[in-house]
């Protein structure tokens, strides 16, 4: 693991590097001989962007924290070791986190995922129980209703159940005249008929023996007693006969009314209560759904955290899963976090490992704004690294960023660098992960063109080009693409002329040429 005062002398040689930069970048050229001239020629010319980088793993496997609360590293590999096939076979470990608090609230996790699918089985059986308690009330409801039809039939007949059975008539009376009537009403208007026609035979016999019995009376063949006797027989045939007409008259008005309406209420009431049962049903089942639903999803959930806990307890400890070296993942300066060693608390899904592959190596370089429009995948580059003087390796562009990168903006807002991967096609044991490269993009090639050195032009106030003869002529030019040497003349020369090497300063330049 890398020590604090290691980090601050990296930091001194990446400041040095980028100061050596800026100087090389800002710096006048190469001074030449005054009065040196050269010939224009018509050559390619390349357009090459060209930026400083540093080497890393075109691939790399990142070991992170798969723990989902911050966790404290307890014990760790050295950074730089090796890891062998065996030590994956044998499921080294490479990182082991504290699992203390994380093991005491193991049987927590456990009491509470057993108790909620206990509940969860209970509310799975009160659902049943509630279902059979629904069908059970809904038969009887039906139960009802087929009772209530039934009694309805049975005072008035099945047909004019059936044609009153969805409102009743505005006069019941009138029904014991209706041709439909029978059950149990006609039946007893019979025997109320036959009662009042026998009391009128009664009667009839009792008056005639009466009259008879008169007859014999007035000729002195019967008793007075026995002439008393069959007028008080009459008397109670009359009053027999009075009290069946009445009884058929009450039975008219008052009997068969309240017994139509009591029972075809109680027909109407039956049917409601049915509708009522199997909306009451219909909640209750609904209700236990739902509590059972509830019940389900927090044993679901009790069971989820107990696996996510287990899982949080096997994470602690994080095993090789393949051969490579160690590298710690070092933590940007603005992210406030300590150096990986033991002790330091990492957050869930922060890195801590890296295991490169060093049989491919790639190039993270920075673009400007400015000239990240003149980069593009698939194009190709020339690598040279500082640490290699003398060599070159090919490159090739592999990503491009479509945003400016995020570590530079904490510095300084206004500058906008977009990071590109260049990927290296040769292979060669001398490269590493940081050591430090220059990238030159090619991006673009322009075939036969004229062109001069970029000193020798020089541009006016106005914006306008010129370059000079030997004599001191200043030639108006028409300037086109150019590169870091350099620039295309598109109008205003040919191939072969003679011209200054250096362009002559502003203060150098007189209205017929250039001072001596």
């Amino acid at each position: 693991m890398a020590s604090l005062p290691v980090r601050r002398t990296v930091l001194k040689v990446v400041a040095g590097a980028l100061c050596l930069w800026a100087c090389a970048s800002c710096r006048k050229p190469a001074a030449v001989p005054a009065g040196a001239t050269f010939a224009v020629r018509r050559a390619p010319l390349e357009i090459t962007v060209v930026e400083s980088g540093s080497l890393e793993a075109a691939e790399s496997v990142d070991i992170f924290s798969e723990v989902t609360r911050p966790a404290k590293i307890m014990s760790i590999v050295e950074e730089g070791t090796a890891i062998t096939e065996e030590d994956v076979r044998n499921g080294k470990a490479l990182v082991k986190f504290d699992s203390t608090s994380l093991d005491e609230g193991l049987y927590r996790h456990e009491t509470e995922a057993e108790s909620s699918r206990a509940s969860y089985t209970e509310a799975t059986e009160q659902l049943l129980i509630q279902r059979s308690e629904n069908e059970s009330s809904i038969r009887s409801a039906e139960l009802e209703v087929t009772y209530a039809r039934n009694n309805l039939r049975r005072l008035v007949g099945d047909g004019m159940a059936e044609r009153v059975a969805k409102a009743p008539p505005a006069d019941i009376a009138a029904l014991l005249a209706d041709t439909d009537l029978g059950g149990q009403t006609r039946e007893d208007l019979r025997s109320l008929r036959s009662g009042i026609e026998l009391a009128r035979i009664r009667l009839k016999r009792a008056e005639e023996k009466l009259t008879y019995t008169g007859k014999l009376f007035e000729k002195q063949y019967v008793s007075k007693n026995e002439l008393e006797t069959d007028d008080l027989d009459r008397r109670t045939q009359q009053v027999s006969l009075k009290s069946a007409e009445e009884k058929l008259e009450i039975f008219r008005r008052y009997d068969f009314v309240r017994d139509f309406q009591r029972l075809w209420a109680a027909q109407l009431e039956t049917q409601e209560k049915q509708v009522r049962a199997r909306a009451v049903a219909r909640a209750r089942e609904a209700q236990a759904q739902a509590q059972l639903r509830s019940r389900e999803g927090a044993y679901q959930r009790a069971k989820q955290h107990l696996e996510e806990h287990k899982r949080d307890i096997a994470n602690c400890t994080i095993k090789a899963t393949r051969p490579g070296f160690v590298i710690y993942q070092a933590s940007q300066p603005w992210e406030n976090r300590g150096p990986i060693r033991a002790g330091t608390e990492v957050n869930p899904r922060q890195t801590i490992i890296r295991f490169p592959d060093l049989s491919r190596m790639a190039v993270i370089v920075k673009v400007h704004e400015a000239q990240i429009d003149a980069v593009a995948e698939k194009q190709t580059a020339v690598i040279r690294v500082d640490a290699m003087p003398g060599r070159t390796f090919t490159g090739e562009v592999h990503r491009k960023g479509v945003i400016p990168s995020s570590d530079s903006s904490w510095m300084n807002p206004d500058l906008k660098l977009y990071n590109c991967k260049i990927l290296i096609k040769d292979q060669d044991v001398g490269l590493r992960p940081g050591l430090t490269a220059t990238v030159e993009i090619l991006s673009e090639r322009v075939e036969n063109v004229l062109q001069v050195p970029l000193q020798s032009v020089r541009t006016d106030a106005e914006g306008r080009h010129w370059v000079y003869r030997p004599d001191g002529t200043a030639l108006p030019v028409q300037t086109g693409k150019r590169n870091r040497i350099s620039i295309a003349i598109d109008e205003g020369l040919s191939e072969g002329d003679i011209l200054l090497l250096t362009a002559p300063t502003v203060a150098e330049v007189t209205e017929t040429g250039v001072r001596p």
